[in-house]
């Protein structure tokens, strides 16, 4: 259940006080594809199917990788915890979403990233460099794809 007091807590808890480089995130989609963070922008959402801030905002992840024309790219990284593959991949066509998505198994990722809960949204410039994070998805975060991908939030 979304109460004011919970949303404040976690928009207090999502700015990053200093900028973090992180080396070249590289995983195999479940499309079936290899993706690769190195030397591009890209847009990371940490997210679960039982996460409710997750599943709502899933439609403004898939317009911001419709959006990113190549400017940067979208990979939402599912933590794993309590999830399957199976169940992953239903969800995803049921809803026609077409950004890559990575199933993190073993928590590497999410360790790597620092995420300690759901969602989790971190943009990363081309050097792997923190550029933003946030637990919920901000007007901050539009702006910053919108600049980057040139269609305004």
């Amino acid at each position: 259940m979304k109460t004011p007091l919970t949303g404040i807590l976690l928009l207090a808890l999502s700015v990053t006080a200093t900028a973090k480089s992180y080396p070249p995130l590289q995983a195999d989609t479940l499309q079936g594809q290899t993706i690769s963070s190195k030397g591009k922008m890209t847009y990371l959402k940490f997210w679960a199917t039982w996460c409710a801030y997750c599943i709502e905002e899933m439609p403004h992840l898939q317009q911001a990788h419709e959006q990113s024309q190549g400017r940067y790219q979208v990979i939402a990284v599912n933590v794993g915890f309590n999830q399957s593959i199976r169940g992953i991949k239903t969800y995803i066509n049921r809803h026609d979403y077409s950004f890559p998505v990575v199933f993190d198994a073993t928590g590497d990722m999410t360790r790597q990233y620092q995420v300690t809960g759901t969602p989790q949204h971190i943009l990363l410039d081309a050097n792997g460099t923190e550029i933003y994070r946030s637990a919920l998805l901000t007007d901050e975060l539009k702006q910053h794809l919108a600049t980057h991908s040139g269609v305004q939030p």
